[in-house]
């Protein structure tokens, strides 16, 4: 008796499984078996996945940059600090220009400012001599400001400080990272203007 109440049992399991199987069948009229991922296909499915974080993240970061106080809340000193950054580096600028103009008009006379070397707070802040967020400022100044003749770099001096410099943006040869977050953010804030 034990053995045909298991053949029973087994039978009414096969039959459930095989009812549930022909109504995902009825529902499923075009569908074709899936096939295990190759090696390479998960990998390439990976690197999809960082690549889009990596956009998410970039784009995340710049918004901070374009919009401190919406992004950021209005009462938020990281929003303050940014703000002032952003300052700081046209102010720069400006200076540059400034003496760059001056030089050109007392050239005559042998008189010039040498080095274009400013001294801003900037040049002390982790985040954008050792860090990874000038970049950031870099396009702000260019997209925001308009500033299309001299990018902004930071450099080592001989002593081991950092400076702040302009150099001309057709000379100014961006690291592949950098390069790639400024892609970034022209096609997701700016993707009208030219480069």
């Amino acid at each position: 008796m034990s053995s045909r109440k298991n053949s029973i049992t087994i039978v009414r399991a096969v039959s459930a499984l095989s009812n549930r199987l022909a109504r995902f069948t009825a529902s499923n009229h075009n569908a074709e078996p899936v096939r295990p991922l190759r090696a390479d296909e998960i990998r390439q499915k990976k690197v999809d996945y960082f690549e889009e974080e990596f956009k998410l993240a970039v784009a995340g970061t710049y918004r901070k940059y374009r919009f401190p106080y919406k992004s950021l809340g209005a009462d938020s000193s990281v929003a303050d600090s940014l703000t002032k950054d952003e300052e700081r580096l046209f102010s720069a600028y400006n200076l540059f220009k400034a003496v760059k103009e001056a030089n050109e008009q007392f050239s005559k006379y042998e008189t010039f400012i040498v080095d274009n070397v400013i001294t801003t707070p900037l040049t002390a802040m982790e985040q954008y001599t050792t860090g990874d967020e000038f970049v950031y400022l870099q396009a702000w100044l260019y997209f925001e400001k308009k500033i299309r003749d001299y990018i902004p770099v930071m450099n080592t001096a001989p002593d081991g400080s950092f400076r702040l410099q302009f150099v001309p943006v057709a000379e100014h040869r961006w690291n592949h990272t950098d390069k790639e977050i400024f892609a970034i953010i022209h096609q997701n804030f700016y993707p009208t203007e030219q480069l």
